[in-house]
């Protein structure tokens, strides 16, 4: 079937992303103008669109500094959803840990403005916050990286605490550290635990023949917190875009459902809440008695299949498929990309670290495209403009990912198994290790328990 993918379309839906509408990170304005944006053109090539709104943690803005004691200025990003400071910052003596070592963590950092690389995580974060250090200001270990735009999750800073936090890029930092001053002055101003809306959008193609089978593609369109991520994922959702105007012009013999999710960058979010409400619904319909007698089959049932897409834009690279399901369906994009003379990378039963995590923890297989630019474009940092993109380098993918649903996504017999394979359920396992998305719950600001006087 001929392909009809326009790389102009696609970009244009880029620009207004990325450009027009700017950062977005989860449950902010912005992730909800571009959420309308995304609903109206759906709806404007006639597929039935509604935006599905769920809790989601997260915060306004959020602003930092870092002074030395002759008043010298060195640039820092705050780490949003950490604790604050007073609105005139504290002044705490330094210490520095150049690893995140169990034998650094001891009463010295107790009151102390904790310079180090990287981060503590896991156990040794909790272990970290156990004594109370003043302030950690954290160094990237990438050469000639922009600041990294990533929040401190609400979940994490309820269990473990948190500090004011700031991050410094890797050369700003050797620069400090070469002469770290005994104090510093550090100030610190971010939101915390700030329950708002995060938006998904869904739009909906019947098929002509199957309406009983489902095919998810998908993409998440928020971005980092104050970057504009162009590659990833406004490429990702503008592809998306097009590929509904595709199929909304070619039709297709069974459903295809086309999801913008949003919060993938504060944690998939959206995607969790989805997969939640079909297993919630799926739990209480098959409760009932008649279920099998009435051979009702549920929506989480009618779902075969995910196509994921994330990060695009960048026309010199490598296209790679990252699968979590049956062998067959590697061997579909191997087979197609040697007939079609095109490079193309696959990674059988994997993991790709996005939206279909949460649709592979249902049991339902998926390949996850991407592409990866050579000149690199500074992911989840402010440097992730549309600058790093073109119509050409959508197109270059976009036009194979078409080629590929044509062939064995749009035809009455589905050619995939919906089920996972050993290696597949076993990779998912190591990945969520105790955390299940299905535990998904939002609470609010917390508050310190107080006991009532007994009445006497």
């Amino acid at each position: 079937m001929k392909t009809i993918f326009s790389g102009k379309n696609a970009y244009e839906h880029l620009r207004v992303i990325a450009d027009d509408i700017g950062p977005r990170h989860g449950g902010s304005a912005n992730e909800s103008k571009a959420a309308r944006y995304i609903r109206d053109y759906f709806k404007s090539i006639g597929l039935k669109t509604k935006i599905e709104k769920y809790p989601i943690y997260s915060f306004k803005d959020a602003i930092a500094s870092l002074k030395t004691p002759a008043g010298k200025e060195i640039p820092c990003i705050a780490v949003p959803i950490t604790e604050s400071t007073s609105s005139r910052g504290i002044t705490r003596e330094t210490i520095f840990i150049e690893s995140t070592n169990a034998v650094h963590l001891d009463e010295n950092v107790r009151g102390k403005i904790v310079v180090m690389f990287n981060t503590f995580t896991g156990d040794l974060q909790r272990k970290f916050h156990a004594y109370k250090p003043a302030g950690l200001v954290s160094i990237q270990t990438n050469a000639k990286q922009k600041h990294i735009r990533a929040p401190y999750k609400a979940a994490a800073k309820r269990k473990i605490g948190s500090v004011p936090t700031v991050k410094l890029t890797l050369e700003d930092g050797l620069k400090l550290i070469k002469k770290l001053p005994k104090k510093l002055t550090l100030k610190v101003v971010t939101e915390s635990e700030r329950v708002t809306k995060g938006c998904n959008v869904v739009a909906e193609l019947k098929g002509s023949r199957n309406e009983d089978e489902t095919v998810v593609i998908c993409a998440h369109f928020d971005s980092v917190w104050a970057g504009a991520g162009a590659v990833d994922n406004g490429g990702g959702i503008a592809n998306i875009m097009e590929l509904a105007r595709v199929y909304a012009e070619k039709g297709s013999e069974r459903n295809l459902r086309f999801i913008a999710f949003g919060g993938e960058e504060m944690g998939l979010w959206g995607a969790y809440s989805y997969i939640k409400n079909l297993y919630d619904e799926d739990k209480r319909l098959k409760e009932n008695k008649n279920f099998e007698r009435d051979g009702i089959r549920t929506e989480l049932d009618k779902i075969r299949f995910l196509v994921n897409l994330d990060m695009m834009g960048q026309l010199h690279g490598k296209t790679v498929a990252v699968t979590l399901g049956h062998p067959d369906i590697a061997a579909a994009g191997r087979l197609l990309a040697n007939e079609m003379r095109y490079s193309l990378e696959v990674r059988e039963n994997k993991i790709y670290s996005s939206d279909n995590m949460a649709f592979n923890y249902a049991k339902i297989p998926s390949i996850s495209w991407h592409r990866c630019g050579y000149e690199g474009f500074d992911g989840h940092t402010s440097g992730d403009t549309i600058k790093n993109c073109s119509s050409a380098g959508l197109a270059h993918i976009g036009k194979f990912v078409e080629q590929w649903i044509d062939r064995y996504i749009m035809e009455y017999t589905f050619p995939f198994a919906r089920e996972l394979p050993e290696p597949a359920n076993k990779a998912i396992k190591e990945w969520f290790k105790d955390r299940n998305p299905l535990d998904y719950e939002v609470f609010g600001p917390q508050k310190k328990y107080k006991p009532t006087k007994s009445k006497k």
